[in-house]
């Protein structure tokens, strides 16, 4: 509770700070503008639900003894990761070519489709490792396109004398939901443990429960749900402004 009350203290003095400073980590001005927003916010759900699945919670449930987990070792964990990691790598530089192609705002909302849907299934379906890595390819597809498309919306939606300014906040953003995501993850994992005896011994000792996963699975479903309500006013914003362009006759 201590630590809550002081998280929301320094928020607020965080926020009064940035609003005074001459030279801000997140100028909120920028911000001000909808379709930014909507792109940074699209950006940090990537980061929040990456970090807190594939990083954050898998690994545990592969190394947690059954009935709590998988009992696998390192390399179990290499072999369920490494799909997601090819697959972001492959997407990572396809993503661009379709950018070019399709513009910003198609690839960016089919990747937060993607990306929800891929984590229903994994809600559902985690009771294998190889469904577990065989779901990764489908939410690596949809976070790549996901992050590439809402990077580059911001990138073109910000006047040039600030695009370091903007895409540094994007940065910034990105990471405060690296820094959420394991947290709430933690909470999960932690609020709902279990006891698992050693099979050599015969000792005890308490595991993160599967209702745990589950909770957490959920979670980043819901969590991406949000992601496509904010692709939709990201098109409602730049469809808007588009039509302001046109009707003052200046060029886009």
């Amino acid at each position: 509770m201590l630590f809550s009350i002081a998280s929301v203290i320094s928020l607020v003095l965080f926020v009064r700070i940035e609003q005074k400073t001459n030279f801000p980590l997140i100028d909120f001005k920028i911000l001000k503008n909808r379709i930014i927003l909507s792109a940074n916010i699209i950006n940090m759900i990537v980061g929040l639900t990456a970090l807190m699945v594939v990083y954050q919670t898998l690994p545990i449930l592969i190394r947690s003894p059954p009935p709590a987990g998988f009992g696998g070792d390192a390399s179990s964990i290499a072999n369920v990761q490494l799909p997601y990691m090819i697959v972001s790598l492959i997407f990572s530089i396809a993503s661009g070519f379709m950018v070019s192609r399709f513009g910003n705002l198609r690839p960016t909302t089919v990747g937060t489709i993607i990306t929800t849907i891929g984590f229903f299934i994994l809600f559902m379906f985690h009771s294998t490792e190889a469904s577990i890595a065989a779901v990764l390819v489908l939410i690596a597809v949809g976070l790549a396109l996901m992050q590439i498309g809402s990077v580059n919306v911001v990138l073109t939606s910000t006047p040039k004398r600030f695009s370091g300014i903007s895409l540094g906040m994007n940065l910034l953003i990105y990471l405060i939901g690296s820094s959420v995501g394991p947290v709430i993850a933690g909470i999960y994992l932690q609020a709902n443990q279990i006891f698992v005896k050693s099979e050599a011994g015969g000792i005890s000792a308490s595991f993160p429960s599967p209702e745990s996963y589950s909770l957490i699975f959920l979670t980043a479903a819901l969590v991406s749900v949000s992601s496509i309500a904010f692709a939709i006013l990201l098109h409602k914003s730049t469809s808007n402004r588009n039509r302001e362009v046109k009707e003052t006759g200046l060029p886009t």
